[in-house]
């Protein structure tokens, strides 16, 4: 077969408005477009997005949909005037594209203005299997497609039930001796960021191998590739800074090219802080990140802003007085310290507000995120080495929680991890209930030893338990024999007393099923 290029990025996260900064928002449009005007300059066959175009669903507005359909057709003008052809771009849905308040999302838009292929195998709970059907141009759906000799196949996030996913994959995808094979998917490997949940290298991902050549991963905003010899997971990272940490991971795109015995040359294209003039470097917006300043020992905080202006200065910093950049010059830098440390009078003191102001005033930076470590020895009670966020806390909280169940607890991490799922989707607005209830019902299922246990349990609850919900029907019947009685009697109708209502028909013989589990009254 010829030779095949393409282009493999994710998490690019177009619409984000970072630090409520508006010249943020243009970065994340800026690195994207750069990567369009590369594939053009590489004259690559087709660009993968493994997730996450789009930074949150429900945040986009008409000017963010705007913006992204004028990028995408501004690319495919210039591919068609400078190649004569168009260079697809495909794409799969990542977690900030998988709504549960509906099913028709902005990618979907954009798949049926012709703007990008959307690939979504589907999910048979019923069979328990997956279905990559052909990619159809009229209905702008489909889980695979084929371009030139390389196949492409792609998966919707699935959150915490991906794992469950690959024993069936194998079943689902065809592998052809001469044709290059690719797998796309949003989700990341464990080991690679501690601080988000992942999947680890499961013995039923390792037997996925003989079956793709190219695993095409989003997810996780730092570059891997696995296993370092002879890589075939590839996770490029994301296009910009979403968090100050990413500064110091490589993040970026692949260039891969195939060749006629579908071996493959991969490149990183690495993102650089700040401007750069190297052809395959991605240029970002520069952050100028400081270490922590401790102020212990300063008798006053007007004392401590004295101290650190001038310490900025000597760190190198650039005056406004020197010179000054504008907004869209990428060296204009964002800053980013904490000042801690133990301090001799009140927090009331610590005036953050004309701190930010005076070194905003003083140095040419685009914007500052000043994070306060400080304590001071006239409080009391203060654990002096807990700086636990609010996730973090959460996080602990939830995990004491668990423990309590012991029969949960080798399913800590996934059920954590779809607790934060739902509970991002319930903070939204008008969230589907029904979706909500069909991925819970996956998750359980998907796991038959946690599902038999599941089951277990309910049945000891429901024989242990006052089940306070009761049926209309019988509520009605006990209503009209008490009233029969009363009238009989000729005295005035009584309250009900609850204590002798009958509550075994709370469960009907069939079971109860998961539709009666979640009652939408209840969530919301």
């Amino acid at each position: 077969m010829s030779s095949i290029k393409f282009v493999h990025l994710a998490d690019v996260h177009l619409g984000k408005k970072q630090y409520n900064l508006a010249q943020r928002y243009y970065d994340y449009f800026r690195a994207f477009i750069t990567i369009l005007n590369k594939a053009i300059e590489q004259e690559v066959d087709f660009i993968l997005i493994s997730g996450d175009l789009i930074d949150s669903d429900e945040r986009i507005s008409p000017a963010v949909l705007k913006e992204i359909i004028n990028s995408i057709k501004s690319f495919q003008l210039n591919s068609n005037n400078r190649l004569g052809r168009e260079i697809p771009i495909i794409c799969i849905e990542g977690n900030h594209e998988n709504p549960f308040y509906t099913d028709y999302t902005w990618l979907k838009v954009l798949a049926d203005l012709d703007l990008l292929i959307l690939l979504s195998g589907t999910y048979d709970s019923k069979k328990d299997r997956i279905i990559f059907e052909d990619y159809s141009s009229n209905s702008h759906s489909g889980g695979k497609i084929t371009i030139s000799n390389c196949t492409i196949y792609g998966m919707s996030y699935f959150g915490s039930a991906t794992s469950e996913l690959f024993p069936l994959l194998p079943n689902a995808i065809s592998k052809i001796d001469d044709q290059f094979t690719i797998l796309m998917m949003h989700f990341g490997i464990s080991e690679y960021d501690e601080r988000k949940a992942g999947i680890a290298l499961l013995p039923s991902l390792e037997e996925l191998h003989p079956m793709i050549d190219y695993f095409a991963l989003g997810h996780f905003h730092k570059q891997y590739m696995i296993p370092p010899k002879n890589p075939w997971i590839f996770n490029p990272g994301s296009l910009e800074v979403n968090e100050v940490n990413e500064t110091f991971t490589d993040r970026g795109v692949f260039l891969v090219e195939v060749f006629e015995n579908n071996t493959k040359q991969v490149r990183p294209l690495l993102c650089e802080n700040g401007n750069t003039s190297e052809a395959l470097s991605i240029p970002n917006r520069r952050f100028l990140v400081i270490k922590d300043i401790n102020i212990s020992g300063i008798n006053s905080f007007h004392e401590a802003q004295e101290f650190i202006l001038d310490l900025l200065k000597r760190y190198g910093v650039r005056l406004r007085s020197d010179q000054h950049l504008k907004k869209e010059n990428l060296d204009l830098p964002l800053l980013y310290f904490t000042i801690r440390g133990i301090i001799g009078y009140s927090q009331l003191e610590v005036d953050l507000f004309n701190l930010k102001k005076r070194i905003l005033n003083t140095f040419d930076i685009l914007g500052l995120r000043l994070n306060n470590r400080l304590v001071s020895s006239m409080d009391h009670d203060i654990a002096l080495d807990s700086e636990l966020n609010i996730d973090e806390i959460e996080h602990e909280v939830f995990l004491g929680t668990v423990a309590s169940e012991t029969q949960y607890e080798p399913y800590t991490t996934k059920i954590f991890q779809l607790f934060t799922e739902f509970k991002q989707r319930f903070e939204k607005k008008n969230p589907n209930y029904k979706k909500i209830g069909a991925q819970l019902e996956t998750w359980i299922t998907s796991d038959k030893t946690m599902y038999e246990k599941f089951l277990s349990n309910l049945e000891v609850k429901r024989k242990t338990e006052v089940k306070l919900p009761f049926t209309k029907q019988k509520t009605k019947k006990k209503k009209e024999e008490k009233s029969k009685v009363i009238k009989k009697e000729g005295t005035e109708e009584e309250e009900p007393d609850f204590r002798e209502i009958d509550y075994s028909d709370l469960v009907d013989d069939e079971g109860s099923g998961f539709d009666d589990l979640i009652d939408d009254g209840d969530l919301e």
